[in-house]
C-alpha cells in the first residue's frame, strides 16, 4: 500500500533536477539519498553534530531565493 510525504516546493525541485542528472526517476532519486542518509547515519564516521551542521548547510542551499 503506498505511502505519501509532503516536500516543500524546494525540496521536490532540487530533487527533481538531480534525478534528471543522474538518469532516474524521482522516486529513484528519493530512495538513493534516503539510503545514503540511512547509511551515513549508521556508520561511524561523522558525530551527530558534523550530520547536524551538513543538513542544515543543505538547507540553507535548496531554500528558495
Amino acid at each position: 500500500m503506498p505511502r505519501y510525504i509532503t516536500l516543500s516546493p524546494a525540496l521536490y525541485e532540487h530533487l527533481r533536477r538531480e534525478a534528471a542528472l543522474n538518469d532516474r526517476t524521482i522516486k529513484a532519486q528519493a530512495l538513493h539519498w534516503l539510503a545514503i542518509g540511512k547509511a551515513l547515519e549508521a556508520s561511524d564516521l561523522y558525530t551527530h553534530s558534523e550530520l547536524t551542521a551538513l543538513l542544515e548547510r543543505f538547507e540553507a542551499d535548496t531554500r528558495p531565493e
